[in-house]
């Protein structure tokens, strides 16, 4: 047999009035595609400015194609890099008949036909492999977090008839005569001879042959016909949008959007429903009403049946308002979304959207109120900011005074007793450092950060406006502060107001200085600890080894990992302004997370910022007697193992 013999005849047992009728409705297909994807960019694109995509396609195409992110949740990366590879295959498959059997190119045949067909049979294996994945964990495993909709398993069983139809009409076409070198499209030739072992063989087959064609045409076209509907189209627009993704620290909140952006659009469309957010969200594990994936997806509804100019304070109605007051603005649900949707502005935006109507809890009003008239949020004299400092003769700066390190105490160092302690300790750490520095003292006011999260975004700038003037006024070279809620706020925040100051939290000030050996530290203690990540240092700016590398220095006991840290870490429940604002639901955050503390063994559970520490202090409520342990900031440690001069 010449190599010119090994191939095979397209569309050969196919009716010749029916191929163009198959063509017909191929294009149609995805004419009908093309043209609501088009409408849609245009209408959207329209609604604000689209950026250039170009410096991000290296990114996409990495992203597509090493699934890193995906891979994060083993089992089903695995199935989707199954089942995207398994896709690309067989596409290949059908782009090579094409253009064998309608362009003047010719290669389909000899040894190009054998290694194509081994190639196309086992990447159709692989995508039905990655298929059944999914089944599986839906139908079997049924994981928690996958939304039990009926729509939501289309595309998956829709493929998997693609994908079996095709195996079928391969088998039943080689089942005709069993030519030898069809052996290698293994997974066809297998199904063929079943097919001739149950009598399908000669002209059985090429009837088999025909209607399977027919099924495969339609189930095809079907696929086709429906990319641009929801679930579907994340096929189009994943990737895009995790090219759009924000590269903004992840704690660092967007400018009020009044109407959603050209990526918000495009991100809503994105959501494969897969529940990654739902799983990481800490009012989702403690039972409150938020779920992470039902604001993007009741986002998406209301651009549907409003159009992509729709406001975020028309959408509030959408939703009750315990579950926009319910996030902490940990930001966990941006990080784990494997198409990189930006779902923490959002949730901001609708607090907004709230604000605006004037509809929002007394507690947050309550915030408002004393952030404006007594420039804190907890409502407290800013005549009494300096009471926590009584006889320790704090050098407070002088009007119009240069400052070349200010030490910015914050509200919670300053009202909270928890934060208190934590201001004396680094007093401490200050003054036997002899290093000059400063405080602002009772005119130092809100950074705006509480305001912020909690929607009155006019509130947080001019409280803003109002800092960033004074401490221009001192020429204030660098900031230091213990608070990551603060150090989020002048680093990522006040830059974009014309506020831009060198920033430095707590931790790395005091890792710093360790290091460099102008802070010596002896160790002490034996007993274990383990470190609370704040979400506002770990996740949002990405900080987590300085303060592991002060506990190292300190503690001669073994330090322990939680299961959740880094930027892995669980949300102590404070942030968003969650602790004035308190939700109900069936547990509370901070028991979780000391729970979480108290199975490392530890017997200190450190963190590094203010309203953890009040948080996890609360928490210990929780924990049996011999389970609770002493809560301690960075600051409070390194204060205790100071080096005498």
């Amino acid at each position: 047999m010449s190599s010119a013999d090994v191939t095979r005849e397209i569309l050969g047992n196919v009716p010749g009035w029916l191929v163009p009728w198959f063509y017909g409705v191929i294009f149609a297909a995805y004419a009908s595609s093309a043209v609501i994807f088009v409408q849609r960019f245009r209408e959207r694109r329209g609604a604000t400015t689209a950026p250039s995509d170009r410096a991000r396609v290296l990114d996409v195409i990495k992203y597509l194609t090493f699934h890193q992110k995906l891979l994060e949740d083993r089992f089903a990366g695995i199935a989707h890099l199954c089942t995207f590879y398994g896709f690309v295959a067989l596409f290949m498959g059908t782009s090579i008949v094409f253009l064998e059997h309608s362009t003047p190119l010719h290669f389909f045949y000899g040894a190009f036909y054998l290694w194509a067909s081994l190639f196309v049979d086992l990447g159709g294996l692989v995508f039905i492999v990655g298929l059944l994945m999914f089944l599986w964990q839906r139908y079997v495993s049924k994981r928690d977090r996958l939304l039990s909709r009926w729509w939501v398993a289309t595309l998956t069983w829709l493929l998997l008839a693609i994908a079996i139809s095709g195996f079928l009409l391969e088998g039943s076409r080689i089942a005709v005569d069993m030519p030898a070198f069809e052996s290698f499209s293994v997974v066809g030739y297998a199904i063929a001879g079943a097919l001739r072992f149950s009598g399908v063989e000669n002209e059985t087959a090429l009837l088999w042959h025909r209607a399977l064609w027919v099924g495969h045409a339609v189930v095809s076209s079907l696929f086709f016909a429906l990319l641009p509907w929801p679930l579907f189209s994340h096929m189009v627009y994943s990737g895009a949008s995790w090219g759009r993704r924000r590269t903004r620290p992840l704690a660092e909140l967007r400018t009020s959007a009044p109407v959603l952006t050209w990526i918000d659009l495009m991100q809503t469309d994105a959501c494969t429903t897969c529940g990654r957010c739902n799983e990481v969200c800490p009012a989702q594990a403690v039972g409150q009403p938020l779920a992470p994936r039902d604001i993007v997806l009741g986002i998406r509804q209301a651009v549907t049946e409003a159009g992509p100019s729709v406001s975020y304070a028309d959408q509030v109605g959408r939703f009750s308002h315990d579950v926009i007051w319910s996030c902490t603005t940990c930001g966990a649900c941006n990080q784990t979304c494997p198409v990189g949707i930006d779902v923490y502005d959002e949730i901001i935006d609708l607090r907004r959207g709230l604000v605006e109507q004037g509809t929002v809890p007394e507690a947050a009003e309550e915030l408002f109120e004393g952030t404006a008239a007594e420039f804190n949020p907890f409502h407290r004299d800013n005549d009494e900011r300096m009471d926590w400092a009584q006889g320790l003769g704090l050098p407070v700066a002088r009007d119009g005074e240069a400052i070349e390190l200010l030490y910015w105490v914050g509200c919670a160092g300053s009202f909270d007793p928890d934060g208190q302690s934590v201001s004396r300790a680094m007093v401490t750490i200050l003054d036997h450092l002899d290093i000059p520095y400063r405080i602002l003292g009772c005119r130092e006011r809100c950074t705006g950060d509480p305001a912020r999260r909690m929607g009155e975004e006019g509130l947080f700038q001019e409280r803003a406006r109002e800092n960033i003037d004074l401490l221009a006024s001192h020429s204030v070279r660098k900031v230091l502060t213990h608070c990551p809620h603060c150090y989020n706020t002048f680093k990522n925040e006040y830059p974009e107001l014309g506020g831009a100051f060198e920033v430095e939290h707590h931790s790395q000030f005091l890792d710093r200085l360790i290091a460099s050996g102008k802070l010596p530290v002896t160790e002490g203690g034996s007993q274990p600890l383990t470190f609370h990540d704040p979400c506002y240092l770990g996740r949002g700016n990405g900080e987590t080894e300085a303060p592991r590398r002060v506990i190292d220095a300190v503690a001669g006991g073994e330090r322990r990992e939680m299961a959740r840290h880094g930027r892995e870490s669980f949300c102590c429940g404070a942030g968003g302004g969650a602790m004035w604002l308190d939700v109900q639901g069936k547990d509370r955050v901070e028991n979780l997370r000391v729970k979480e503390a108290a199975e490392t063994g530890a017997r200190t559970l450190v963190t590094g910022c203010p309203f953890c520490k009040v948080m996890l202090e609360s928490g210990q409520q929780s924990l049996e007697d011999d389970q609770r342990m002493q809560v301690k900031d960075l600051a409070e440690l390194v204060a205790e193992r100071l080096t005498p001069r």
